[in-house]
């Protein structure tokens, strides 16, 4: 059960800036793919998971301490990686002339939104096997 409640409260929250640029590029004739996968989105969700990964261990006591701190360490390394390239990009937005390749910080966004993902899986997969 609570694989299912983060992945409808957390991955699809996460979600939201993506499918709403998404049902938005349905309509919109001269979108083109850059549009559609915006790094900020991916940014966003990989901010929401780690986030939520903390907020989840928290206030748990586990058996294996170690585990949960490294996790907790990861998240929040995570966070502050995600941090700093939103603001890379938010700074490329205000300059009209940056020597930025918004191409590399697309693929850094999403391949790094896809570990988040998988990191915060393997969690809550272990979370589900403690509580059942």
């Amino acid at each position: 059960m609570k694989k299912t409640k983060w992945l409808i409260y957390t991955v699809l929250i996460g979600l939201i800036p993506f499918l709403i640029r998404s049902f938005i590029a349905l309509f919109d004739k001269t979108g083109t793919i850059e549009y559609w996968l915006n790094e900020t989105d991916f940014i966003i969700l990989g901010l929401v998971l780690n986030l939520t990964n903390i907020n989840e261990l928290e206030d748990k006591d586990f058996d294996d301490k170690i585990w949960k701190t490294r996790n907790i360490g990861f998240s929040v390394i995570s966070i502050a990686l995600f941090s700093a390239i939103l603001a890379i990009v938010t700074f490329s937005d205000f300059k009209t002339n940056t020597d930025l390749d918004k191409t590399v910080v697309k693929a850094c966004s999403i391949a790094l939104a896809m570990v988040s993902f998988l990191f915060s899986y393997s969690i809550y997969n272990r979370l589900n096997k403690i509580s059942q």
